[in-house]
């Protein structure tokens, strides 16, 4: 059976923090699309929760912030570090820190070497 996802997605690797019951948690941003993100994270998030997330892009000293609701969660296998994966369905984000964080996955996609002539 073939995949549920309407939109490309990209794989990134990117610090992330989330606030759950008033503590902030590490989490690892592994790809993203239009409307979401993979990540992983050691502890479990939990489907239909909503969490406020903090992502920093790469050489950018401003996070992105936004509203998000976990729309799947699994464990990862015994052999990886992380202990669970889950998607984020994105709900609400400032149209300035989509366009940054869109601008960030474009140039990596279509410059990935950084250099012109291996497109």
């Amino acid at each position: 059976m073939g995949e549920k996802r309407g939109f490309l997605r990209f794989d990134v690797l990117m610090d992330a923090f989330c606030h759950m019951a008033g503590k902030k948690r590490d989490l690892k941003i592994q790809n993203l699309s239009r409307e979401g993100a993979g990540v992983i994270s050691n502890y479990p998030l939990s489907a239909g929760e909503r969490i406020n997330i903090e992502m920093n892009i790469p050489g950018d000293n401003v996070p992105i912030v936004l509203q998000g609701e976990i729309a799947w969660e699994s464990s990862c296998p015994a052999q990886d570090k992380c202990h669970y994966q889950s998607g984020i369905k994105f709900k609400n984000m400032e149209n300035g820190d989509r366009a940054r964080l869109l601008e960030y996955v474009y140039n990596r996609w279509i410059i990935p070497s950084g250099k012109e002539g291996d497109r």
